[in-house]
């Protein structure tokens, strides 16, 4: 578009640039800068200069960064309140399930075509305090049948994990029922409360798999 500027009587000419579904806005931005840095001397004269206006690639790069500091800055919150309470080898063991949940849940969107944008993380920071419930059931469970004596390690590990997991599995399946239906909603909230309505039940899912598997085992040993 063409328009006369109100302060100067010099003709601007104003460029919008656009990302392509599915790309990253950061990667575009930064390439898009450096090629307009590289043909300004080739193609324009030297009195023509260019001012970027609008950068949404900084934008999204400083609020990503925020969420992953608050993300980083929950999961210690977590582990040093698990590992006061009882004990910084429980905390490890929990701590364990928070990134092998996250891991997968993330591998599933990758596979499905989802981005990983803000709103995919603040769906993480959001599933947070529900990713480490089921582990800290069975940790602290595991840890009261060990420490009776009554059993081996290895059988006290079994009892404790089979005695809590009629509600794990409840929990599980209750969180499910509560956020799958964010995924029909429809119009301009539909594609922030999708990622929403998929991240947390995922996550949560890998979170009770963790929970059944590689807890019980770091728990044991």
């Amino acid at each position: 578009m063409l328009f006369r500027s109100v302060k100067s009587t010099r003709e601007t000419v104003g460029i919008s640039i656009s990302k392509r579904k599915g790309s990253n806005a950061v990667k575009v931005t930064s390439e898009t800068i450096a090629k307009i840095e590289e043909l300004h001397p080739v193609l324009l004269p030297e009195d023509v200069d260019i001012t970027i206006t609008r950068d949404y690639g900084e934008t999204a790069d400083n609020k990503v960064t925020d969420l992953l500091s608050s993300l980083a800055l929950a999961i210690s919150g977590v582990v040093l309140l698990v590992a006061l309470s009882m004990g910084w080898k429980e905390a490890a063991v929990i701590a364990l399930a928070v990134p092998v949940s996250f891991s997968l849940a993330l591998m599933v969107n990758f596979l499905a075509g989802y981005t990983i944008n803000r709103v995919t993380l603040f769906a993480l920071i959001l599933s947070l305090g529900l990713v480490v419930d089921d582990p800290i059931t069975n940790v602290d469970n595991i840890q009261r049948h060990i420490r009776k004596g009554k059993r081996n390690p290895l059988q006290a590990t079994l009892d404790a994990v089979s005695e809590v997991l009629p509600p794990v599995l409840m929990s599980t399946l209750a969180i499910m029922v509560s956020f799958l239906p964010m995924f029909f909603i429809t119009g301009m909230m539909g594609p922030y409360m999708e990622p929403m309505a998929i991240n947390v039940p995922l996550t949560v899912t890998f979170s009770t798999l963790c929970a059944l598997t590689i807890v019980p085992w770091a728990a044991h040993h």
